[in-house]
């Protein structure tokens, strides 16, 4: 099983359709070259190489989108604020079209009690 960025990606999928298991690798930036189960190890050395060198991924990139949200929720920010309450972010309305954000509320990723203050 090949294992990337601490991702086991599945043997039979086509090589650009397992990268985007990991985190902060999307279809744009994935690349398409063959099924998993054929790539060979120094090419997996090359991607491994190339993902850590140009991309913030994994626990990497969630651990910056906390802080970037702790900074948010520090300073008082319209946008902290509308975190911290679990509403939409971008300017969306909150009479009929706050569902997604609210279906979210229990799975926020980042804690409060650490806020910088």
């Amino acid at each position: 099983m090949v294992q990337i960025q601490r991702v086991f990606l599945p043997p039979n999928a086509t090589f650009h359709i397992a990268l985007q298991r990991v985190f902060g690798i999307g279809r744009v930036t994935s690349v398409a070259v063959s099924e998993v189960k054929d790539v060979k190890d120094s090419y997996l050395q090359k991607v491994t190489s190339y993902i850590e060198a140009n991309f913030t991924t994994g626990d990497n990139l969630k651990r910056q989108i906390r802080d970037n949200v702790l900074v948010q929720l520090g300073i008082k920010s319209r946008r902290g604020i509308r975190l911290e309450r679990g509403l939409p972010v971008s300017s969306s309305q909150t009479r009929h079209n706050a569902v997604t954000a609210n279906k979210l509320r229990p799975l926020i990723m980042y804690d409060t009690s650490r806020r910088q203050r």
